[in-house]
C-alpha cells in the first residue's frame, strides 16, 4: 500500500504535467525545476526539464521508502508518447514502456469537458517562490478513488500542489529550484534506446 500511494503521488504529477500537442502548455520556452514532496508515507523528489513550451518534458522521480531503498522513475514526453523507466537505486531498467500520451491538462487553456468533470475553478491568488500564481481546485479519479487537488500555477507551470484522497493518500508538493528560460541540451529529451510498446 505504501509503495502504491507514493507512486500514485509521481503519477499526478505527471498528469498535472502532460501536454496538448495543439496548444502552448506553458508561458514560457524553457525551464528547470525540482520539488519536494511530502507523502504519507515519505519523502519524494522530483526533476524537471521542458523545452518548446512543454511540448518536450522530461521528469524524473526519486522516492524515499524506508527499508526499501529509492525508488526513481524518469518519464519522457515528446511526440505525443510517453516513455517511462523505473528502477530501485542504481538498478536501472534502460528498457522503457511507451504508452499513448496522457489526457491533456493544460493550465492555460483547459477543455471545457475537463472543466466540467473536474469542478475545476479559480480560488484565488497567491505569491509561491516570488511568483503570483493563480490558485485552483479540482478533483480527479486514480482507481475509483476521487482525489482532490488544490495547485498553485505560473504561466501554466505548477509551482505549488496538494492532493488529498482515500486511505489516506495526502501529498504536498513544493517547488525549491526554478530556472526559466535555461538552454537545454536537446538529448535530455532523447527517446530510449529500448522502447517496449504498452498496449
Amino acid at each position: 500500500m505504501k509503495r502504491f500511494l507514493l507512486i500514485l503521488s509521481a503519477l499526478l504529477l505527471a498528469g498535472a504535467f502532460s501536454l496538448q500537442a495543439q496548444d502552448n502548455f506553458f508561458g514560457i520556452k524553457s525551464g528547470h525545476l525540482k520539488y519536494e514532496t511530502q507523502t504519507s508515507g515519505g519523502l519524494q523528489y522530483n526533476e524537471v526539464w521542458f523545452d518548446d513550451y512543454g511540448r518536450l518534458r522530461n521528469q524524473h522521480d526519486q522516492i524515499m521508502m524506508e527499508g526499501m531503498g529509492n525508488y526513481n522513475t524518469e518519464v519522457i514526453f515528446r511526440d505525443g508518447n510517453v516513455y517511462t523507466s523505473a528502477w530501485f537505486d542504481d538498478e536501472r531498467d534502460n528498457e522503457a514502456a511507451m504508452t499513448e500520451g496522457l489526457p491533456g491538462l493544460n493550465y492555460l487553456n483547459p477543455s471545457e469537458e475537463f472543466i466540467k468533470q473536474s469542478q475545476f475553478k479559480k480560488v484565488g491568488t497567491e505569491e509561491i517562490f516570488g511568483k503570483t500564481c493563480d490558485v485552483y481546485t479540482y478533483k480527479t479519479k486514480s482507481l475509483l478513488r476521487t482525489i482532490s487537488n488544490k495547485v498553485w500555477v505560473w504561466e501554466g507551470i505548477i509551482l505549488k500542489m496538494e492532493t488529498k484522497g482515500a486511505l489516506g493518500a495526502n501529498n504536498s508538493m513544493m517547488v525549491t529550484e526554478f530556472e526559466e528560460n535555461p538552454t537545454i541540451p536537446a538529448d535530455t529529451f532523447a527517446i530510449p534506446e529500448k522502447v517496449k510498446k504498452v498496449k
